[in-house]
């Protein structure tokens, strides 16, 4: 009785074989028949039947040469959850017990993988697969345009990756500034100068990763400079230039250097004496420039003549103050010797004829005040009309 519902009889005591369908204790008892027909009592024994192992495992999706590294995935299963033992051949002439292992494939081919799985009991299973799905990497390439330009300017980046056997099927751009794009042919705008080595590698349909390529990017200084405010001073004063910049270590030079202290310094002084717009320019590495300009204009002296002849010959016959059109909030009064005003204008309006309301003012002397405004003294004084 082997304890599994099968109760054969022998006429001989030979050893035999029995095949358990399942793993279980089984417990096995022997009665023995003599030829006189005695019964002995039976004997007994307990065995064990262990599980076998069942070898499964998966062969990767596709294999990327060069390196050709192969993962394995192990999927062996044993029902009393016992430890296994594993061993590998790939077929190479390489083998493994790890339980998942890799395998790094040095050519191309058809590879016949094999694994064994033995339980603590000595219980063995094992499964045998082909592998042939082996693909070339991609190969990543490409061009930028420029390659080395000024700050705030855009590169453009122009893929040549090539995929043997296969088609590109993604981009990873790496631009070293903290960006990245998964564009074909990116376009990028490098904020900071520095060298930026950009980064490129590719995927085919296949799933395989290429090496990746590099190639460095130059961005230069941009100069950003302000020339300053203008200046509106009367003639013959000191000034100097209020101009900025974004770097010290820029070259600067005016235009037109005349008149000052130093055309190549940022901030030159000048004794203002003509009107002028002066330009400044920055240079920096790479030729990268800036330009920015201010203008420079000049407050001629008021002239006040202290007579003028108004009787129609064309000579003296206007009170004309020169150089009050450089003034133009200008006022001008005018007041006969009882302080009554007989003349005002503002800025640059027509010089006074010696008339009020139309009629011709006696000959005499005026008393005039002009305020200039703006911060300038005011100036007064006599006017006296001949004829």
């Amino acid at each position: 009785n082997f304890g599994d519902g099968n109760t054969p009889s022998y006429t001989n005591g030979n050893p035999f074989a029995v095949s358990y369908a399942n793993a279980n204790p089984y417990t096995v008892q022997l009665v023995t028949i003599s030829d006189k027909g005695c019964v002995s009592l039976p004997a007994t024994q307990t065995i064990d039947v262990h599980p076998l192992p069942v070898v499964s495992f998966e062969l990767p999706g596709s294999i990327c040469m060069p390196g050709g590294n192969a993962q394995f995935v192990n999927k062996t299963s044993i029902s009393d959850n016992s430890t296994l033992s594993y061993t590998w051949t790939f077929g190479d002439g390489n083998g493994s017990t790890i339980t998942s292992p890799s395998n790094a494939y040095a050519a191309t081919g058809s590879y016949t993988v094999t694994l064994v799985a033995t339980s603590p009991f000595g219980c063995i299973d094992s499964d045998t697969k082909t592998l042939s799905n082996f693909f070339d990497k991609p190969i990543a390439d490409f061009t930028v345009n420029p390659q080395e330009l000024c700050q705030g300017a855009d590169n453009n980046f122009r893929d040549g990756s090539s995929a043997p056997g296969s088609t590109i099927q993604s981009w990873n751009w790496v631009f070293n500034d903290g960006s990245t794009s998964t564009a074909a042919n990116p376009v990028k705008k490098f904020n900071t100068p520095g060298t930026y080595n950009v980064q490129l590698t590719v995927k085919n349909t296949a799933g395989c990763v290429s090496d990746p390529y590099t190639l460095p990017v130059t961005v230069h200084l941009q100069p950003k400079i302000e020339a300053g405010p203008s200046f509106v001073v009367p003639q013959g004063t000191p000034i100097q230039f209020g101009a900025t910049a974004n770097s010290a270590g820029l070259n600067f030079s005016w235009s037109p250097p005349l008149g000052l202290s130093d055309p190549n310094a940022l901030k030159p002084t000048l004794v203002a004496n003509t009107d002028q717009t002066y330009i400044l320019t920055a240079t920096g590495s790479y030729g990268c420039t800036a330009t920015d300009y201010l203008t420079v204009k000049i407050l001629k002296p008021v002239v006040v003549p202290n007579i003028f002849t108004p009787n129609g010959d064309n000579i003296h016959d206007r009170w004309v103050i020169q150089h009050i059109e450089d003034y133009p909030g200008a006022t001008v009064e005018l007041f006969n010797r009882y302080g009554q005003q007989v003349y005002f204008a503002k800025g640059s309006a027509t010089a006074w004829d010696g008339k009020y309301k139309g009629k011709d003012m006696p000959v005499g002397t005026y008393y005039y005040v002009i305020k200039l405004n703006n911060g300038f003294k005011m100036l007064n004084g006599s006017v006296t009309i001949v004829r």
